[in-house]
């Protein structure tokens, strides 16, 4: 095999790989969202308190997807300080094989806190993944072709969600109708263990690491790696919260993380509930039914989503170099009002409307997936990568969906409390669950807001890293001899300014307000 078609290899199955397991890192994720109805179900979940049924209410539920999500961003700060300065295949390696452990020992869960302490070890292990994935791809490909890869990276979000949801409501159903197991939910987990294996395997024996800053021309010794030391990792921390784009997009990145989170654990929950108030008791959906027609709208509204903002941001990349935040902010301003109007057509037992509106809300928020991405590989330097996924992380889910599925699940419970006697159980349930997901739609207002705020910062935090690339790059043309580990430059307020300065003179860019460097 050639160089050429050796190396067009490496990166194909990089990008199938990577794909692959992102697809399973969401695919186990949300099977929980599958089986919850299930879970709630006191004679179906298998729970026992004192030798008596447990029985699940709605905040518990929503627990669940907090304690995955609490451990996966907490922990996300350690592997992004270890993806920056180790090998990355090995990280990525041991968190597949921990998360894929304790996926399966949830399976033999006795009661929900069991359940519980699993999910916050499964976060644990897919935290090395998320913060170190994107990285190695930023690096294989370079910024002109980088958008489409990262595209068809994120396609697995919305496949490996639906998927789960799939999984765990059809699975749970065929089980209990084909065999006589007595918690048949338990099956549901079982099915993406025994494949993280095996991308394990292949990640260790065939995936080859590319250097760190490959794609922009650092492709001499280690490539591009942080100083180690808890000084040298704060200061990648503060570069990355001074970088004004990338706090913006995060904070963006967060409420579309806030009313994902809430959607993937409530939304299947909410239109059972709803087919009771709007269809009636004799043809209300069975509970796999809802699970799947929310996991068929989420499958072709990402997938459309996700390549449309894609695209649509590479035609409009031709005409500014903002497309990427300006249709960030389009996706979630447009998405917003069909949201709204999703949630408040089934009091008008629309329902089918309703399903028409999801479709289009969830396809508006889908488009920022990929451009969110890109904007962050290209306003980040290539040694900090992997720690500004891990504050992403951090941030966007400890603001998302850390914290909504629980606030969904309160608000539900509470206002439960008070209509419940009046309208009745079914219907008190349907509206109460109604009125707790409403909370996602302001979320979306004020993500829109703060990515519209990126388009006025994200031409100056690009070009600033593009003249330290070049800078350092001219370095390792004059001693190539040597390894090259890029200097710390610009850290400081001053050192941006004046690297901003130059491609001001050198009508690189029109201008730059220095407050937000």
């Amino acid at each position: 095999m050639g160089m050429c078609s050796r190396s067009t290899f490496n990166k194909v199955f990089a990008v199938a790989i990577l794909t692959a397991i992102n697809f399973l890192n969401y695919m186990d994720r949300y099977t929980i969202a599958g089986i919850l109805t299930s879970l709630e179900d006191t004679t179906a979940n298998g729970f026992k308190i004192n030798g008596k049924p447990e029985a699940i209410e709605d905040w518990q539920g929503g627990l669940l997807q907090t304690a995955f999500i609490g451990s996966y961003m907490l922990l996300a700060p350690l592997f992004g300080y270890l993806g920056d300065r180790y090998a990355r295949k090995y990280i990525m390696s041991v968190g597949i094989l921990l998360w894929s452990a304790f996926t399966l020992l949830g399976s033999f869960s006795v009661n929900y806190w069991m359940l519980f302490g699993t999910r916050l070890f499964v976060g644990v292990g897919e935290a090395s993944y998320a913060t170190i994935a994107p990285t190695i791809l930023a690096d294989l490909f370079p910024v002109e072709s980088r958008l489409r890869i990262l595209s068809i990276f994120y396609l697995a979000m919305p496949l490996g969600s639906a998927f789960g949801y799939i999984i765990g409501a059809e699975l749970t159903q065929l089980i209990r109708m084909y065999t006589n197991q007595a918690v048949p939910w338990r099956w549901a987990l079982r099915v993406t263990p025994g494949l993280g294996v095996i991308a394990v395997l292949l990640v260790l024996f065939v995936l080859v690491e590319p250097k760190r800053g490959h794609s922009e021309g650092q492709r001499t010794g280690k490539g591009v790696q942080g100083e180690t030391g808890i000084t040298a990792y704060l200061k990648d921390i503060w570069y990355c919260l001074t970088t004004p784009t990338f706090l913006l997009t995060t904070i963006g990145f967060s409420a579309v993380t806030f009313t994902t989170g809430a959607l993937a654990q409530w939304a299947p929950l909410y239109i059972y509930r709803v087919s009771y108030v709007v269809l009636g008791a004799d043809k209300q959906y069975e509970k796999s039914t809802a699970a799947l027609i929310f996991g068929g709208i989420t499958v072709v509204a990402g997938i459309a989503g996700t390549l449309c903002g894609s695209e649509l941001s590479k035609k409009l990349g031709k005409k500014t170099r903002k497309a990427d935040a300006i249709v960030c902010s389009l996706g979630m301003m447009l998405g917003t009002p069909f949201l709204f109007l999703a949630l408040v057509v089934a009091q008008y037992k629309i329902l089918y409307l309703g399903w028409v509106f999801v479709f289009v809300a969830e396809f508006f928020l889908c488009l920022n997936w990929a451009p969110v991405a890109a904007i962050l590989l290209y306003t980040i330097r290539a040694g900090r990568r992997s720690t500004a996924e891990a504050v992403q992380i951090l941030m966007s889910h400890l603001l998302g969906d850390a914290v909504s599925p629980l606030i969904c699940g309160a608000i539900s419970d509470s206002i439960f409390a008070v209509i419940g006697p009046v309208q009745g159980v079914q219907h008190g349930k349907a509206i109460s669950l109604e009125f707790g997901l409403l909370i996602t739609a302001f979320v979306c207002v004020l993500g829109g807001g703060a990515f519209l705020a990126s388009t006025l910062t994200v031409e100056a935090d690009r070009k600033a890293v593009e003249i330290f690339n070049s800078k350092a790059n001219h370095s390792v043309q004059k001693s190539a001899h040597v390894d090259y580990v890029p200097p710390d430059a610009a850290d400081d307020f001053d050192e941006r300014k004046e690297l901003l300065a130059d491609a001001i003179k050198d009508k690189d860019i029109v201008s730059v307000d220095y407050k937000s460097i």
